[in-house]
């Protein structure tokens, strides 16, 4: 990496980030002398502190958005990840979550955060109200992996980020609730797809370079590197390959069944991959032109079975079944006999290879299968 790329933020992570929590010390946290929650149910040696210190990396707690056709400042090859709350559309450029992380927005009674984590270029929307009482999550300055490591105002439990679940604090074990669709696309899929959508703006309250990539741009792409190690070391793909995982069970250990979904593989035509993947029936649809994939559940509430092909041409539809229904990205029927109807999201994510494959060394890559017997340098 070029040294005119980096910035300050990433020298921040390069020059405190590397020491770690050590056991020895009864797993207290770094910046947090008295934590009175020392068990985590992940591995306290591997808990890194990145170097801004807890909210040093500031929450979005107040967003402000825009109609998409008066937004100049994202590039068309930059991208950005939707959400349809409701009958609420709205995109999060990642050139703001690149510096904030933690978006916590509002849809009617739907309290959701948004939270990103650019080291390892995963995105998943969490809802805020938990056993009944709604809450912020904050960015903890800590890392697991590489990941972002959040928190809740209410309990000050620790998230991570990519486990979806409580790894430390009074809610320790829980899972967050992932219920809501997510796609991420570039800017111009976007536009085409839902030009009167409201989208996040730089008005955050915070001076930060917009424009610019809080880590580099040189970070995004090839193999240049991560800040931290890696546990699991995986060489079947390349280090930052763009991928959408899917976890077929909760992230209660590494060994799950997780299918991994490579973006650059997919034609440019919309494609669609109907799947059983260890019991679960699925559908996967992607373009690697429209630089976005989905995934779903494909048997519905009443025991139904769909099975999709491909639509093209008809943004944001993607895909129809043979009921006659058509589908679009955030998996709503939009014509047929289930106009209306929701599918059912995965526990999914977009992210790095090598973040996945850490995460999860045996995450299985479409169309292997078996891939539990792969060994890992």
């Amino acid at each position: 990496m070029t040294l005119h790329k980096v910035n300050y933020f990433f020298l921040i992570f390069l020059l405190f980030g590397c020491s770690q929590v050590n056991s020895s010390e009864g797993g207290e946290r770094l910046n947090d002398p008295d934590n009175p929650n020392p068990d985590w149910l992940i591995s306290i040696d591997e808990v890194v502190d990145g170097g801004p210190g807890k909210n040093g990396i500031p929450s979005i707690d107040n967003p402000k958005f825009a109609p998409a056709h008066e937004i100049d400042f994202i590039d068309n090859e930059r991208l950005v990840i939707g959400i349809k709350v409701g009958d609420e559309i709205k995109a999060y450029p990642h050139q703001i979550l690149d510096w904030h992380e933690v978006v916590n927005d509002q849809v009617g009674e739907d309290y959701f955060s948004l939270t990103y984590c650019p080291l390892t270029g995963t995105g998943v929307t969490w809802n805020r109200k938990i056993d009944g009482e709604i809450t912020t999550f904050g960015v903890s300055g800590l890392l697991y992996r590489n990941n972002l490591i959040a928190y809740d105002r209410k309990t000050d439990t620790y998230w991570s980020q990519m486990q979806m679940r409580a790894v430390n604090g009074p809610l320790i074990g829980k899972f967050a609730d992932t219920d809501y669709p997510l796609i991420e696309t570039t800017w111009a899929t976007w536009k085409q797809m839902y030009p009167d959508s409201q989208v996040l703006t730089t008005e955050t309250g915070y001076g930060r370079n917009y424009s610019g990539y809080a880590y580099g741009e040189d970070y995004l792409s090839g193999d240049t590197g991560t800040l931290f190690p890696i546990t699991n070391e995986n060489n079947r793909l390349p280090n930052k390959t763009l991928v959408h995982a899917y976890l077929s069970e909760k992230a209660t250990n590494q060994d799950i069944g997780v299918r991994v979904f490579v973006k650059e593989d997919f034609p440019e035509n919309i494609t669609v991959f109907n799947e059983n993947y260890e019991g679960n029936l699925i559908v996967a649809a992607g373009s690697s032109k429209y630089d976005f994939i989905v995934s779903y559940y494909s048997m519905l509430g009443d025991d139904t079975i769909l099975d999709f092909t491909a639509i093209h041409d008809k943004l944001p539809v993607i895909m129809k079944d043979q009921e006659g229904n058509e589908w679009n990205v955030f998996g709503e029927a939009v014509s047929g006999p289930r106009k209306g109807e929701q599918l059912t999201p995965t526990e999914s994510y977009n992210g790095y290879w090598f973040a996945i494959s850490d995460f999860f060394p045996t995450a299985c890559i479409y169309p292997s299968i078996g891939c539990k017997g792969f060994v890992d340098k």
